[in-house]
């Protein structure tokens, strides 16, 4: 789950680039404030970070583990600076 959340996540951010498919959105989220813009894709971590703490609410409802969400939150952070670490590498 946590490479799942972490490449829809980058690729998202991607899509956002102008001329992509996403860009009308961005430009939407781009005149909201700085701590909204971010979290709505303004920010890969932001945004990584905000689709992993909704993701695994949503799936652990009922089982939840409030360590194991903060491992999963961090882990698809990590992951997400790592794909694009080695995506940008020249």
């Amino acid at each position: 789950m946590i490479i799942k959340v972490s490449v829809i996540c980058y690729v998202i951010v991607i899509l956002m680039s102008p001329g992509m498919i996403f860009y009308p959105y961005y430009r939407l989220i781009d005149k909201l404030p700085t701590v909204m813009f971010k979290p709505l894709g303004g920010c890969l971590m932001c945004f990584t970070g905000q689709a992993a703490l909704w993701t695994y609410l949503i799936t652990h409802f009922h089982n939840y583990n409030f360590f194991d969400h903060a491992f999963f939150i961090s882990a698809c952070i990590a992951l997400v600076m790592l794909i694009d670490k080695i995506i940008d590498y020249e």
